[in-house]
């Protein structure tokens, strides 16, 4: 086993290996040594506040300090607190203590507190070695845990800007601890990868271990007693508004925050029961930080892929590469209605639960040479899942796959498509969550995901087709391994969500030079064009003094320009030396302007350029913009690149669609956390939520129309006629895909039915949807009971 040293060593302690003894096999002997820079040995008499501040309370609450979920979205029963009932130095050793005491504020009536220590806005750090020594409490329903997040969330909202899980634990599983990453893109096609360590000799999480993370540029090491038990090198990180992932290694590249706490209840080990005791503790004897000292961290290197093969006993790829059998639907789709059932583990089945309101059922039908399931809906259910097709698939770790399919409905719907694993998987998604928009038309529709977990040989395939009435056609399923192609820069390139014509503006995408998208040309200057990997902004710079030959420019190509819309181009710029640049946009091959040569003087001083024009010409969907940069010697920096339309368009004054549910639940969907029973359904050109439980979250039950296109300045006014067989509240949100809330109301409903009416104003244009929260509330539990709700009206004031 593999030993730590530790020597005092000038001003700070310096760990070298002894041995090489790891949980993961060794080549050679590691001489790595690390100084300690941060810690906090726990030997005062009270918490150093200038290390540790709290989180407290039982709910997350946006950046204006209104309540968004409870149970820190992981369903934790705990109230956390800043008491010392709760977190207390006891013999050197700091002590989170979880307590089984009722707790109450304006939110909610909690049974436990306990307590959540950070270095948020104290200690942050971006690479190093991050360990603790603790014992850990055992019983079902405790979880501690040592953990990182990003100090400022660069790369966008969780988790698009990662976590590092150094250490969780089941306090109903004492012999084993997990390490985890969450990485991607904004919840919910977020990602993670992560492996459980078991204890030798039956130790348990109750005796006293050191557990660590080593963070290097593009390589984090967990370790257990100084066992190395994984190694991860395989990530990525993309925004709502990019057009590419950001250059490796984000999201693991920026300044990270330690927490620990000991959280009661959730997700992660499920409810406590009569076997957990209170008080539960866990000690710490101590928290430290090292940077590496006798070599430099090492460079990132972006992972490669190659074509990988699945091992023996995998469900294998047939002849033509699909991973898909029965594409033809020749064999009989297994029909699955109750959870016992399993699954067949080769062909289609198709599944649809009484416990989620779902009831119908499938048969083959050919339409122009192509053999489909036809699913028909009798009830579509009060989830997307309430009725899935669903086929298992062998998946390679490492391997990118396509997935394409041929599929029509009915009428105009939505159907969700994905790749992930099943229960042992914890369900965990391989690809996004796809909505796919689907008509009468038979269309074919195509998307592709990398394989970042481990190889799942029982892996799922899944169309989840519930919420909607429209029967749907799925056909020609094919996914197959396919190669990592090169990507087309110069292709034309459509509006980014945020409206910004222009991609990797800000130099922080694509490959680890962050120019994706651009082309650099040095012309005959000799100068050079980079990307700075922390102030992420791209810069030329020359030595040289040309008084005649072919300029540097920095070009990109395929940006979309409509005939007669109005334009504002946007970016960043400084200088040294070179007095100014030009800036134009043309078509592909220069030969006509759009927007004509523009001077653009520049000092030392970094500022905002604006340039409007308006595009005179016919519409290019390849047209090009190009900076250049002169022959003259010196420096240019250039950031925050963006080209916005804005031609005036007409606002939608009712964004708002099928308020009257006359067509159903049509534009609306519908969500029931599996903690909450509920039913919704349309009844007298109304919307009834029959909720039997309503869960542990505020949306356990929601009630929700999505893709409201909203704009700055204007005020809507919101109207809608609500009912409930019991009296409880209900609350109405208007928010982003981020969460942010432009609107937020709890009304009181009763059995007669009221009519309800608000005004709000847009600070920025957005896409938001409606929210009716019907879960967890003030008074909970209640009785079963039906709430309806009508006439729904959205309409600039």
């Amino acid at each position: 086993m593999k030993k730590w040293l530790a020597v005092a060593l000038g001003t700070g302690l310096v760990l070298s290996y002894a041995g090489t003894g790891h949980a993961e096999k060794a080549d050679k002997k590691d001489n790595t040594k690390w100084k300690m820079v941060w810690s906090d040995e726990f030997t005062k008499q009270q918490l150093d506040r200038t290390k540790w501040t709290y989180d407290t309370g039982n709910w997350i609450v946006d950046q204006n300090g209104s309540a968004i979920s409870p149970g820190w979205g992981n369903n934790e029963k705990q109230y956390y607190t800043d008491k010392t009932d709760n977190s207390f130095i006891r013999d050197g050793k700091l002590v989170i203590r979880a307590k089984e005491e009722k707790t109450t504020d304006a939110l909610g009536t909690y049974d436990y507190t306990s307590a959540k220590l950070k270095t948020k806005g104290l200690f942050s750090k971006t690479y190093g070695r991050y360990e603790i020594k603790a014992k850990l409490p055992t019983g079902k329903g405790l979880w501690p845990a040592f953990w990182m997040l990003p100090e400022q969330d660069k790369y966008g909202a969780w988790a698009s800007s990662g976590e590092i899980d150094v250490m969780e634990a089941w306090g109903s599983q004492p012999d084993k601890v997990a390490g985890t990453i969450h990485y991607g893109e904004n919840w919910p096609n977020n990602k993670y990868t992560g492996k459980d360590y078991h204890f030798p000799d039956g130790g348990r999480i109750d005796q006293w271990h050191t557990y660590a993370v080593e963070w290097e540029p593009g390589e984090l090491r967990w370790y257990v007693d100084g066992n190395l038990y994984q190694t991860q090198n395989d990530w990525y990180s993309k925004g709502k508004n990019t057009a590419t992932n950001y250059s490796y290694p984000a999201p693991f590249d920026q300044n990270f925050y330690l927490v620990m706490n000991l959280a009661v209840g959730g997700w992660f080990d499920g409810e406590v029961d009569s076997t957990t005791k209170f008080p539960a503790e866990m000690e710490v004897d101590y928290v430290r930080v090292y940077d590496l000292k006798n070599r430099d961290y090492r460079e990132p290197v972006e992972p490669v892929y190659e074509d990988v093969t699945l091992p023996d006993g995998a469900k294998q790829p047939l002849a033509d590469g699909n991973l898909v059998y029965d594409q033809a639907y020749e064999k009989a789709i297994k029909t699955i209605t109750d959870g016992a059932q399993t699954l067949d583990p080769t062909y289609w089945n198709y599944v649809t639960l009484p416990d989620f309101g779902g009831k119908g059922s499938v048969n083959v039908t050919e339409q122009d040479g192509t053999r489909f399931a036809s699913v028909t809906i009798d009830q579509p259910g009060a989830q997307n899942y309430a009725h899935q097709l669903i086929q298992k698939i062998s998946l390679a770790q490492g391997g990118r796959y396509e997935v394409s399919f041929d599929a029509s409905s009915e009428e105009a719907r939505t159907i969700v498509a994905k790749v992930g694993g099943g229960a042992e998987r914890g369900y965990t998604k391989y690809s996004n969550e796809e909505v796919i928009e689907l008509t009468p038309t038979i269309k074919r529709h195509t998307f592709a995901f990398d394989m970042a977990a481990e190889t799942d040989l029982a892996a799922r395939l899944e169309f989840n087709l519930g919420l909607a009435k429209a029967g749907v056609k799925i056909g020609n399923v094919r996914v197959e391994q396919v190669p990592r192609g090169e990507l087309d820069e110069t292709a034309t390139k459509p509006a980014l969500p945020d409206g910004n014509q222009i991609y990797n503006g800000t130099f922080d995408q694509g490959a680890m030079d962050r120019l994706t998208y651009w082309q650099f040309d040095a012309g005959q200057t000799k100068g050079t064009g980079t990307v700075d990997p922390v102030t992420r902004d791209f810069t030329f710079k020359t030595k040289a003094q040309m008084k005649k030959g072919q300029s540097a420019t920095l070009t990109q190509h395929g940006v979309q320009l409509q005939e007669n819309h109005q334009y504002v181009l946007r970016f960043k710029a400084d200088s040294k030396r070179i007095k100014q640049i030009q800036v134009k946009a043309t078509n592909a091959d220069g030969t006509t302007a759009y927007l004509p040569t523009h001077d653009v003087p520049l000092t030392k001083q970094t500022t905002t350029v604006e340039i409007p024009f308006t595009m005179t010409q016919a519409t290019d969907l390849n047209s090009q913009l190009q900076f250049n940069f002169g022959t003259s010697k010196g420096e240019v920096t250039l950031d925050d690149v963006e080209l916005i339309d804005v031609t005036p368009v007409e606002v939608d004054r009712s964004p708002l669609k099928n308020g009257s549910f006359a067509d159903g639940l049509n534009f609306w969907s519908s969500y029931v956390h599996y903690d909450a029973q509920a039913v919704v359904s349309t009844v007298n050109d109304a919307a009834k939520l029959a909720i039997a439980s309503e869960g542990q979250e505020p949306w356990s039950v929601l009630l929700e129309q999505g893709n409201l296109q909203l704009v700055k300045g204007q005020t809507y006014q919101l109207t809608f006629k609500a009912s409930s067989t019991v009296a409880r509240p209900l609350e109405v949100t208007v928010e982003n895909a981020s969460y942010t809330r432009y609107f937020s109301q709890i009304v009181e409903l009763g059995t007669e039915a009221k009519t309800y009416q608000f005004d709000f104003t847009l600070g920025q244009d957005d896409t938001a949807g409606l929210k009716f929260l019907l879960g967890k509330a003030a008074g909970s539990p209640f009785a079963a009971h039906d709430v309806t709700i009508d006439d729904v009206k959205l309409e600039v004031k």
